[in-house]
């Protein structure tokens, strides 16, 4: 078991527009911008950087909009240009680059753009992506979650802050996160000194619109969230994460969300138990070079191997060997971790050994 700031994170560096009193100030906010919204896809023959001699703009057949600080930066990757150093040249100059850079591009490549009305009424560019990209707009999947979980069960609530005040609903031009808790889901965590520890259950969403993070939802069992939402004595349970590519990014994340709302309705406290009871009974193996050697071939480098079976062996009460100790011990290398793919990546190899001993000893999860 260990401490997960990934809420807390976003509680401390979210400014004031960025923050929701409610889930349902979230929705309504996320609705408005999804009904200004419109997508489009060009031929990049098609589209043309014009300067206003102080910024760039980029022309298409239906006129010229403006670019936010996000979407340029996506505009000049997509001509492979550096970002950084085109906002330091003169404004004509920079649209001189960025249209050789769009001459360049084979024929036929087309750009999809996400454009609404500006504070003055002129349109602007959200974003522009390839035409792979399979955009997941916030106002989808924040409806299934508050018509699945926080109507179908009032438990399901906002963590508050330390002043007693609701916090957790965020949203930005570029990404949205919500953290979910339900105090009423006790589960007792069989590992717990004496036997004594009641675990509550949490979700963490992510998404952006706009190409600047994948949809992950994060499952949690934890024992206390504080003030600053940080979860104390906190596991990974479950982690669903899937790439803007395609088009069912929607159906896959909906259809996720309602996985979950079952799940946890359906499913009764002493079923977790028994569940992290018998995690906790069998081990991977009987020595940690064989231990090792399993978690290789499940995903995990060597050296992640080590880390996790390391700090398996220091932090957990019970065998750093089970499934239940060993999962513990990437979830806890894994919030170690600078990076938020490294983050993602051991966490899903922590998901994968809890289901290996999930199958292997016929429990369904």
């Amino acid at each position: 078991m260990q401490n997960i700031s990934t809420a807390q994170n976003e509680y401390y560096k979210r400014p004031a527009d960025e923050r929701f009193p409610s889930i349902d100030a979230l929705l309504t906010a996320a609705r408005d911008d999804k009904a200004q919204s419109v997508e489009r896809t060009y031929n990049t023959r098609d589209l043309q950087a014009i300067s206003t001699g102080e910024s760039v703009q980029l022309a298409s057949p239906r006129g010229a909009a403006t670019l936010t600080h996000w979407s340029f930066g996506q505009l000049a990757r997509f001509v492979g240009a550096p970002a950084g150093y085109l906002r330091e040249l003169p404004a004509d100059l920079t649209a001189q680059c960025i249209n050789h850079g769009l001459s360049e591009l084979p024929t036929g490549s087309t750009a999809q753009l996400l454009a609404r009305p500006s504070s003055n009424g002129a349109p602007l560019i959200r974003a522009l992506t390839s035409d792979k990209y399979g955009r997941l707009f916030d106002a989808d999947w924040l409806a299934p979650v508050v018509e699945t979980l926080t109507r179908h069960d009032s438990r399901w609530t906002l963590p508050p802050t330390w002043d007693g005040k609701p916090a957790g609903a965020y949203r930005s031009d570029r990404d949205s996160f919500l953290v979910l808790v339900n105090g009423g889901s006790i589960v007792n965590d069989p590992s717990a000194a004496n036997g004594k520890g009641e675990m509550y259950r949490g979700l963490m969403i992510r998404n952006s619109e706009v190409g600047a993070a994948s949809v992950c939802i994060e499952q949690i069992l934890f024992r206390f969230i504080c003030g600053n939402h940080m979860f104390w004595s906190a596991m990974m349970d479950r982690t669903f994460r899937r790439r803007h590519v395609g088009t069912t990014v929607k159906r896959d994340t909906v259809r996720e969300i309602a996985d979950i709302a079952y799940r946890w309705t359906q499913q009764s406290a002493s079923r977790d138990e028994a569940i992290i009871r018998t995690l906790i009974d069998h081990e991977i193996a009987h020595s940690d070079a064989a231990i090792i050697d399993e978690l290789q071939k499940m995903g995990a480098t060597k050296d992640q191997a080590k880390d996790a079976v390391k700090s398996a062996a220091v932090y957990e009460s019970h065998s750093p060997r089970s499934f239940w100790g060993i999962a513990n011990g990437f979830t806890r290398i894994s919030q170690d971790s600078g990076y938020q793919d490294d983050r993602y990546d051991l966490d899903r190899i922590g998901a994968k050994i809890l289901a290996r001993g999930l199958k292997q000893y016929a429990v369904a999860a």
